[in-house]
């Protein structure tokens, strides 16, 4: 299941490592689709995109703006309240930004996504 925000649809599929790959309808462009790749990469488990969300929701609460949470591979900065940018780490992707909505429906279509998978092939 997926959620729309703004029009934007995220769905992940599994390519041939098992590694989840975004989609986004309408297409946003590749450097946006590579950055959201990027960050996932960090977060390979369903227990683990729980706790990234969980990680996220708190500290919006807590800071509003101004905060970044990352993995091992980018990070997401939540630079306004409607706003977050995705920094690259390693060269993967053009710095970008993506609706602070958006973002957190991603990341809970991604955590749904991981959870179905790992029922699926166990």
């Amino acid at each position: 299941m997926t959620r729309t925000v703004g029009g934007a649809v995220w769905t992940f599929s599994l390519d041939e490592d098992d590694d989840r790959v975004p989609s986004r309808e309408p297409s946003a462009g590749e450097n946006l689709r590579r950055a959201v790749e990027t960050l996932l990469l960090g977060i390979a488990s369903a227990g683990a995109a729980q706790t990234y969300l969980a990680a996220w929701r708190a500290d919006s609460q807590r800071h509003g703006a101004g905060f970044t949470l990352g993995t091992a591979s980018a990070q997401a900065e939540r630079v306004g309240p409607d706003l977050v940018r995705l920094v690259d780490l390693h060269g993967q992707f053009e710095d970008c930004d993506i609706a602070a909505d958006e973002f957190e429906a991603m990341l809970c279509d991604y955590a749904r996504a991981a959870r179905a998978d790992e029922r699926e092939h166990g």
